[in-house]
């Protein structure tokens, strides 16, 4: 997903800042747009990274409560999109934190992301047994990096799948341009050896 589709660049929509404004200055609206804009795309990272529907669902809802406590101080000194996955990521962080668990993928892994299905590639497979293989490959690969440490899971979901730039990773997790490499090299290293090992097991 490109940066300007997160935060409302399509033409004829109000950016993320001017629905901000808007709401601070009295409309309601705004911040239900907001919601709307954003709700799918927080729910599916807070699953990616919790690996529990309920749990992302319930983190959906406190980051939203957050917004409105929050929306005042949001100085525009980065993008919204940039600080609300700040918000969403320490929110996840907070819930995982209290309910004093590891989570890990338990449901199937290729349910209930829409979002990030739609954005897969058409490669022309039409046959249900293609069909099914790439379904397979998706699943091995959703469940991989279900095993790998949090933080390489989020920067894997923020650079890999969310598509943002190492500068936007930096700032959304708020640490160092080369921490964002150096994670994300040893999060790919780490993922293509949970890959290998299962492919081991299929010899």
């Amino acid at each position: 997903m490109a940066l300007n589709e997160r935060d409302g660049g399509a033409e004829g929509l109000r950016s993320d800042e001017e629905l901000v404004r808007c709401y601070l200055e009295g409309d309601q609206r705004a911040f239900e747009e907001l919601v709307i804009r954003y709700e799918t795309t927080i729910i599916n990272m807070a699953y990616r990274l919790l690996g529990n529907r309920t749990d992302a669902s319930d983190v959906c809802q406190e980051v939203f409560v957050l917004l409105l406590r929050k929306l005042g101080s949001f100085r525009g000194e980065a993008k919204f999109s940039t600080w609300l996955y700040r918000v969403s990521l320490n929110a996840c962080h907070d819930h995982a934190r209290r309910l004093k668990r590891h989570y890990s993928l338990s449901d199937s892994p290729g349910e209930d992301l829409p979002e990030i299905e739609q954005r897969l590639p058409d490669d022309g497979l039409h046959s249900p047994e293609e069909r099914l293989e790439k379904a397979e490959i998706q699943d091995v690969v959703h469940e991989a990096i279900a095993r790998l440490p949090y933080k390489f899971k989020e920067v894997i979901f923020l650079h890999d799948i969310s598509d943002f730039n190492y500068k936007e990773v930096a700032q959304i997790l708020d640490i160092s341009l080369g921490t964002v490499k150096s994670r994300l090299n040893r999060a790919r290293t780490r993922l293509a050896k949970e890959l290998e090992e299962y492919r081991e097991q299929l010899r």
